[in-house]
């Protein structure tokens, strides 16, 4: 296996995990442990992870994880998801999409339909560009370099005036409870005006963030119309969704 991507699996294990073993990373690659020591060092000298006593951790693992390392944590389920999401938007849509990795898949198979979207995420429209159907608006703002997201009263103005049929959100949590989540109020309050603006409000997200509870809230549960995930979702969780009235659909893996 060649160097990069083992990078690429080491970085995924921990978007997924926050921390990982050396040794259980030399079975999962198939690699000598010195060679992952050397791995190691190397991601350590880019700022990608931190080194720990016979592993790494992410640099700031407590807080909200670097957008590279979300990318590459479960980019299967990701896929999934976005092709599920995808083929259920109907043509001609105007549709208002947050950042996110998710998302990010989403729109890459949004790209063969005429459908509007608004976003305030700039790796959303520059995914978009190429599509010689898709229309694309941007709300401007201020750039949070952490999700390159728009945030703050420019992007809050042009969402606020601005009617959706669909908001597509993504979240670092979901909870029966607490509702969707994410990480900054300028963010949550950004996304709350795609839930307030839109008929009908879509979640997307890998089972890992069900359950979770992010510090700023975006909308209560009850404000959620669909939630499309995959298969790793609990049994659990099936049921109190279905309970609160969300319509659930599990991705193809």
């Amino acid at each position: 296996m060649i160097r990069e991507k083992r990078f690429e699996l080491i970085l995924s294990e921990l978007g997924k995990r926050e921390i990982v073993d050396g040794d259980e990373l030399a079975v999962l690659l198939g690699v000598s442990r010195a060679t992952i020591r050397r791995d190691l060092d190397v991601l350590e000298e880019r700022g990608s992870l931190q080194r720990t006593h016979g592993g790494a951790r992410l640099v700031d693992s407590d807080e909200e994880l670097p957008f590279h390392s979300k990318l590459l944590a479960y980019a299967r389920e990701k896929r999934a998801i976005g092709i599920a999401t995808a083929e259920a938007i109907p043509e001609g849509s105007v549709i208002g999409c947050t950042g996110g990795t998710t998302l990010m898949s989403v729109v890459k198979h949004l790209k063969g339909k005429e459908v509007t979207i608004i976003t305030n995420a700039i790796n959303i429209a520059m995914e978009l560009a190429p599509s010689q159907k898709a229309q694309v608006i941007v709300t401007g703002g201020s750039l949070r370099s952490r999700s390159y997201e728009l945030v703050g009263h420019v992007a809050d103005r042009t969402l606020s005036e601005l009617n959706l049929d669909i908001a597509i959100i993504g979240v670092d949590g979901i909870d029966i409870n607490r509702g969707i989540s994410t990480y900054t109020m300028q963010e949550a309050h950004t996304a709350s005006l795609y839930v307030t603006q839109a008929k009908s409000v879509w979640v997307v997200t890998d089972h890992s963030k069900v359950g979770r509870v992010a510090p700023a809230v975006i909308a209560p549960i009850s404000d959620v119309n669909k939630l499309f995930t995959d298969p790793g979702l609990a049994p659990e969780f099936r049921l109190q969704l279905a309970s609160a009235g969300v319509e659930l659909t599990i991705a193809d893996m």
